[in-house]
């Protein structure tokens, strides 16, 4: 048996003993947390909700199958328990299957967590006041909503295995949206740690944005030097990269980039690694939701593919080990996804030459994964030089291919924000057809 870390009115030691009596193999994850969310309309309090739950979630191995259930109520375990065993009778057998992880030595380092951070409806009353604050300084444009989640939260993994972690976690997410005559902006940010927030500057920028974006003017169609805010180039050059590095889409042919280890598929100037402690980010992952340690993970080194990213499962019928990139999804599954993805490529000051800048896209969801074609509409577009807007310009459609420009010149700014999963620069896009 693990060793024992307490968890209020859940005895893991015994449902451990239990499990392992139906099943080859037990896993247990508990997630509790509270948070709070205070919302404003205009710029008056509109409604507060607050939640606190904890969520226990099983996972039982029985000849080589995997079963998954999970539970809020702590009075319906045992029932929780055999409901995963059952699961695992229906469920297909994992070709390769190892195991779940066993203990291992985890990195040094710290949990995300504010120890300082209160949730309470004043503490929120206080961000949103500092963002209405920020909003104030362009008054030709009004917030139309805002929003403040504040949470802490604990997680406790233990298995058969000898498996026993426990992690805490904080997170405050601000938003803004503003209004100008018939423009919009909108600005957001989230950290574990309240020193890193700026609420002033997010409530500035939603009115800024919603300002400087009227009077746009429609632009000739032809290809222009295009430069991706943070929020733009990670929701579609960063997330489609990571679903093409999924080892769950490698093993299931709906990549790019299978079959193509150790091969060239980037710019030789381009590296891309994944940080789980990076200092700048918000991950700090010391190990993942199995147990399996975190470690730096070359992805790209200059050009050329070095990893995909793993889960036990993936990994398992992959042939290979697990990188520790298992996240949990809500009914207790895992789901691979990078921890804090940083990217290295030729640095300039991306504004200083003449191009059009794109604050938010909107359809990046609808890029094709497997091709990395897409064709997403601008929000917030500029045509700037000399690091200045200089003109707003009316949405337009962007066309290309992901991997194509991560082939090509691509430039990134020196400054970077944190942004889910990834350390994101803006990014300089040479020759993008904008339609």
């Amino acid at each position: 048996m693990p060793d024992t870390v307490k968890t209020e009115n859940i005895d893991l030691d015994a449902l451990l003993s239990k499990g392992s009596r139906l099943a080859d193999e037990v896993e247990i994850y508990t997630a509790s947390f509270n948070d709070l969310t205070l919302e404003q309309r205009g710029t008056d309090i509109s409604s507060l909700f607050e939640h606190a739950e904890t969520m226990v979630y099983f996972r039982v191995v029985k000849d080589k199958k995997i079963g998954i259930s999970a539970t809020s109520d702590v009075t319906k375990l045992k029932e929780a328990l055999s409901a995963a065993v059952s699961s695992a009778k229906l469920s297909d057998t994992v070709i390769g299957w190892n195991g779940f992880p066993e203990k291992q030595e985890i990195p040094a380092g710290e949990n995300p967590i504010d120890k300082d951070l209160e949730i309470s409806a004043e503490t929120a009353a206080g961000y949103l006041s500092r963002m209405n604050a920020g909003a104030a300084k362009y008054p030709e444009a009004r917030p139309v909503s805002g929003a403040v989640t504040i949470s802490k939260g604990r997680s406790v993994l233990v298995n058969t295995n000898g498996i026993c972690l426990e992690r805490e976690f904080s997170d405050i997410t601000l938003g803004m949206d503003a209004i100008c005559e018939d423009s919009t902006g909108y600005s957001y940010d989230s950290s574990p740690f309240s020193a890193r927030l700026n609420p002033e500057k997010i409530g500035e920028e939603a009115t800024y944005f919603a300002s400087s974006s009227r009077n746009g003017v429609n632009i000739e169609s032809k290809k222009y030097d295009v430069v991706f805010s943070e929020d733009a180039a990670d929701a579609l050059i960063l997330e489609l990269f990571s679903e093409a590095v999924n080892g769950r889409n490698i093993l299931t042919g709906k990549s790019v980039y299978a079959g193509k280890l150790v091969g060239a598929v980037a710019s030789p100037e381009i590296s891309i690694t994944d940080v789980p402690m990076k200092k700048e980010g918000d991950a700090w992952r010391r190990f993942d939701t199995e147990g399996t340690p975190a470690h730096d993970l070359s992805i790209i080194r200059n050009g050329v593919l070095q990893s995909y990213l793993y889960d036990a499962k993936t990994a398992a019928q992959a042939g290979a080990a697990s990188t520790g990139h298992a996240h949990r999804t809500g009914n207790g599954s895992t789901v691979i996804s990078p921890h804090c993805l940083t990217i290295s490529a030729p640095e300039e000051d991306v504004l200083e030459k003449p191009c059009l800048y794109v604050k938010e896209v909107i359809g990046a969801h609808t890029a094709n994964p497997l091709t990395g074609e897409f064709s997403v509409e601008s929000a917030n577009a500029y045509l700037a030089e000399g690091e200045e807007f200089v003109q707003p310009v009316k949405k337009a459609m962007l066309a290309g291919n992901v991997f194509d420009i991560l082939k090509g010149n691509l430039t990134i700014s020196k400054e970077t924000k944190s942004l889910s999963g990834a350390l994101v620069p803006k990014m300089r896009i040479p020759n993008l057809q904008v339609i």
